[in-house]
């Protein structure tokens, strides 16, 4: 079980993409809170698939970083037809490994998550039987003000996610990415990402420092062999709003 009570960040991977015809299959408009770590570099690999390896971070913010986990609410989930997908809402929590195969392509590879609709696209998900996210705001007049947010994920097989993060607001940097995602379970598997968002960067190695608190916990076999207690948060990004279209490939 990891047990963090200190401040962190993230980061988004973003990778060249040919262009080709492509069909859109899902629209969506999120929230999410993103954390930077270096993780058990030995346990890590185990979930790749075959000929891939960990391509850790050599960005300033997060030198070494191996692993993103992301949580994420989902407002507005449309199809590729921008008809309501399931119920239109959803929150969930991933986890990307930056990694690299031998032919030098490099990709975000999906590992796992816990997700109350299951395995998901990309397979990998552990499916939630509990989901949740709490977040409360405080601020006045043009002040950019002061968060709360409690993210709770669980599954049966008893692999638990829990983050607890208090932070500063500052103003959002507004940008675009373009950036392809793999399943570790189907290799062959790709997605493309078309993402429009506003990053604020809450604690980074360039960046100050504006959490105020934070608890990070991770538990269950199924996470073991990455969280040994040897784990490092480098970083934290919260993401206020952030717009992706899905295509395939």
């Amino acid at each position: 079980m990891l047990r963090l009570v200190l401040p962190v960040a993230t980061v988004v991977v973003a990778t060249a993409m040919p262009a080709a015809a492509q069909a859109v299959t899902e629209w969506s408009a999120e929230q999410r809170l993103s954390l930077s770590l270096h993780v058990n570099e030995v346990g890590l690999q185990k979930l790749l698939p075959t000929g891939w390896t960990t391509a850790p971070s050599t960005a300033p913010g997060n030198p070494g970083a191996n692993l993103n986990v992301t949580f994420i609410e989902r407002n507005v989930v449309l199809d590729g037809e921008g008809k309501q997908y399931r119920t239109g809402s959803s929150r969930y929590v991933v986890f990307v490994v930056p990694a690299r195969n031998a032919d030098g392509v490099a990709n975000s590879v999906i590992v796992s998550g816990l997700s109350p609709e299951g395995e998901g696209a990309y397979g990998v998900n552990l499916r939630a039987v509990v989901s949740r996210v709490q977040r409360s705001e405080t601020a006045q007049a043009e002040e950019t003000g002061r968060a709360e947010e409690r993210w709770e994920f669980a599954a049966s097989g008893g692999e638990t996610v829990d983050l607890q993060i208090t932070y500063r607001r500052a103003a959002a940097v507004k940008g675009r990415a373009q950036t392809r995602v793999r399943s570790a379970r189907h290799p062959e598997l790709t997605r493309s990402y078309r993402i429009e968002q506003a990053s604020d960067v809450l604690r980074s190695a360039t960046s100050p420092d504006r959490i105020e608190s934070l608890t990070f916990r991770v538990s269950g076999p199924a996470f073991a062999g990455i969280f040994d207690g040897t784990e490092q948060l480098l970083s934290v990004t919260s993401y206020p709003w952030y717009v992706r279209e899905i295509s395939v490939p």
